[in-house]
Protein backbone atom coordinates (compact mmCIF):
# COMPACT_ATOMS: atom_id res chain seq x y z
CA UNK A 1 0.00 0.00 0.00
CA UNK A 2 2.98 2.48 1.20
CA UNK A 3 4.47 1.70 -2.67
CA UNK A 4 1.51 2.40 -4.46
CA UNK A 5 0.81 5.82 -2.62
CA UNK A 6 4.42 6.71 -3.14
CA UNK A 7 3.86 5.75 -6.81
CA UNK A 8 0.40 7.95 -7.16
CA UNK A 9 2.01 10.67 -5.91
CA UNK A 10 5.09 10.55 -8.25
CA UNK A 11 2.86 10.29 -11.18
CA UNK A 12 0.28 13.08 -9.68
CA UNK A 13 3.59 15.81 -9.91
CA UNK A 14 5.20 14.32 -12.81
CA UNK A 15 4.44 15.83 -16.45
CA UNK A 16 3.68 13.68 -18.90
CA UNK A 17 7.76 14.11 -20.47
CA UNK A 18 9.36 13.07 -16.84
CA UNK A 19 6.50 10.23 -16.76
CA UNK A 20 7.35 9.08 -20.54
CA UNK A 21 11.51 9.20 -19.62
CA UNK A 22 11.15 7.43 -15.91
CA UNK A 23 8.39 5.06 -15.54
CA UNK A 24 7.83 4.89 -19.34
CA UNK A 25 11.27 2.98 -20.22
CA UNK A 26 11.84 -0.58 -20.67
CA UNK A 27 12.42 -1.47 -16.92
CA UNK A 28 9.52 1.30 -15.76
CA UNK A 29 6.97 -0.38 -17.86
CA UNK A 30 8.54 -3.96 -16.97
CA UNK A 31 7.36 -2.97 -13.58
CA UNK A 32 4.07 -1.24 -13.78
CA UNK A 33 3.35 -4.47 -15.95
CA UNK A 34 4.79 -7.22 -13.31
CA UNK A 35 2.78 -4.99 -10.91
CA UNK A 36 -0.68 -5.56 -13.06
CA UNK A 37 0.06 -9.40 -13.41
CA UNK A 38 0.93 -9.66 -9.55
CA UNK A 39 -2.65 -8.14 -9.21
CA UNK A 40 -4.70 -10.29 -11.30
CA UNK A 41 -7.58 -11.56 -9.90
CA UNK A 42 -8.90 -14.80 -11.77
CA UNK A 43 -12.49 -14.43 -9.35
CA UNK A 44 -13.21 -11.61 -10.99
CA UNK A 45 -12.33 -12.75 -14.76
CA UNK A 46 -15.86 -14.92 -14.59
CA UNK A 47 -13.91 -18.17 -16.35
CA UNK A 48 -12.51 -15.57 -19.59
CA UNK A 49 -8.86 -15.97 -20.25
CA UNK A 50 -6.86 -14.79 -23.07
CA UNK A 51 -4.77 -11.71 -24.29
CA UNK A 52 -4.59 -7.61 -23.79
CA UNK A 53 -2.68 -5.99 -25.90
CA UNK A 54 -1.42 -2.62 -24.39
CA UNK A 55 -0.54 -0.04 -27.64
CA UNK A 56 1.32 2.91 -25.99
CA UNK A 57 1.99 6.03 -28.07
CA UNK A 58 4.66 8.21 -26.62
CA UNK A 59 5.26 12.02 -27.75
CA UNK A 60 7.29 11.05 -30.52
CA UNK A 61 4.57 8.73 -32.05
CA UNK A 62 6.82 5.61 -31.04
CA UNK A 63 4.58 2.69 -30.23
CA UNK A 64 5.22 0.35 -27.00
CA UNK A 65 3.52 -3.16 -27.72
CA UNK A 66 2.87 -4.96 -24.27
CA UNK A 67 0.96 -8.16 -23.74
CA UNK A 68 -0.95 -9.70 -20.47
CA UNK A 69 -1.86 -13.22 -20.95
CA UNK A 70 -4.70 -14.28 -18.24
CA UNK A 71 -5.71 -17.40 -17.62
CA UNK A 72 -7.93 -19.29 -14.86
CA UNK A 73 -5.39 -19.00 -12.08
CA UNK A 74 -2.79 -16.25 -13.16
CA UNK A 75 -1.85 -13.17 -15.68
CA UNK A 76 1.73 -13.34 -17.32
CA UNK A 77 2.84 -9.32 -18.88
CA UNK A 78 5.41 -9.44 -21.38
CA UNK A 79 7.23 -7.23 -23.84
CA UNK A 80 5.42 -7.47 -27.39
CA UNK A 81 2.39 -8.03 -29.41
CA UNK A 82 0.08 -11.12 -29.35
CA UNK A 83 -1.23 -12.06 -32.59
CA UNK A 84 -4.97 -11.96 -31.66
CA UNK A 85 -5.51 -10.20 -28.94
CA UNK A 86 -9.38 -10.47 -27.05
CA UNK A 87 -9.02 -6.55 -26.33
CA UNK A 88 -6.40 -4.04 -27.57
CA UNK A 89 -5.72 -1.31 -25.31
CA UNK A 90 -4.54 2.27 -27.61
CA UNK A 91 -3.18 5.25 -25.45
CA UNK A 92 -0.48 7.40 -24.24
CA UNK A 93 2.48 6.31 -22.41
CA UNK A 94 1.89 8.99 -20.04
CA UNK A 95 -1.94 8.33 -20.10
CA UNK A 96 -1.11 5.01 -19.41
CA UNK A 97 0.68 5.37 -16.46
CA UNK A 98 -2.10 7.92 -15.18
CA UNK A 99 -4.83 5.07 -15.01
CA UNK A 100 -2.27 2.56 -13.77
CA UNK A 101 -1.60 5.51 -11.00
CA UNK A 102 -5.69 5.60 -10.45
CA UNK A 103 -4.53 9.86 -11.39
CA UNK A 104 -6.83 9.46 -14.99
CA UNK A 105 -10.17 8.01 -15.06
CA UNK A 106 -10.75 5.39 -18.03
CA UNK A 107 -14.26 6.33 -18.75
CA UNK A 108 -13.31 9.40 -19.34
CA UNK A 109 -10.41 8.61 -21.17
CA UNK A 110 -12.38 6.29 -23.51
CA UNK A 111 -15.11 9.74 -23.73
CA UNK A 112 -12.46 12.43 -24.69
CA UNK A 113 -10.61 9.93 -26.90
CA UNK A 114 -7.48 10.06 -25.48
CA UNK A 115 -8.44 5.79 -25.21
CA UNK A 116 -9.21 3.74 -27.55
CA UNK A 117 -10.29 -0.07 -27.42
CA UNK A 118 -11.10 -2.63 -29.96
CA UNK A 119 -12.53 -5.81 -29.36
CA UNK A 120 -14.52 -7.56 -26.94
CA UNK A 121 -16.22 -4.86 -24.59
CA UNK A 122 -17.58 -6.94 -21.94
CA UNK A 123 -13.69 -7.80 -20.92
CA UNK A 124 -13.09 -4.02 -21.37
CA UNK A 125 -15.97 -3.39 -18.39
CA UNK A 126 -13.99 -6.30 -15.99
CA UNK A 127 -10.81 -4.91 -16.47
CA UNK A 128 -10.38 -2.69 -13.40
CA UNK A 129 -12.00 -4.86 -11.27
CA UNK A 130 -9.57 -8.07 -12.82
CA UNK A 131 -6.47 -6.27 -11.88
CA UNK A 132 -7.88 -5.23 -8.07
CA UNK A 133 -9.18 -2.10 -8.81
CA UNK A 134 -13.02 -0.95 -8.72
CA UNK A 135 -14.50 -1.64 -11.69
CA UNK A 136 -14.48 2.20 -13.76
CA UNK A 137 -16.28 1.74 -16.84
Amino acid sequence: MRGEAIFRRFVRRSSDARLERTIGSRRGLRFVFGAMAKAYRPDRADGWSGDIRYELTDSRGMIRTWTVTCDASRARAREGAAADPVLTVKLGLADFVRLAARELDPAKALLSGRMDLEGDFGVAMRLAAMFGQPSAL
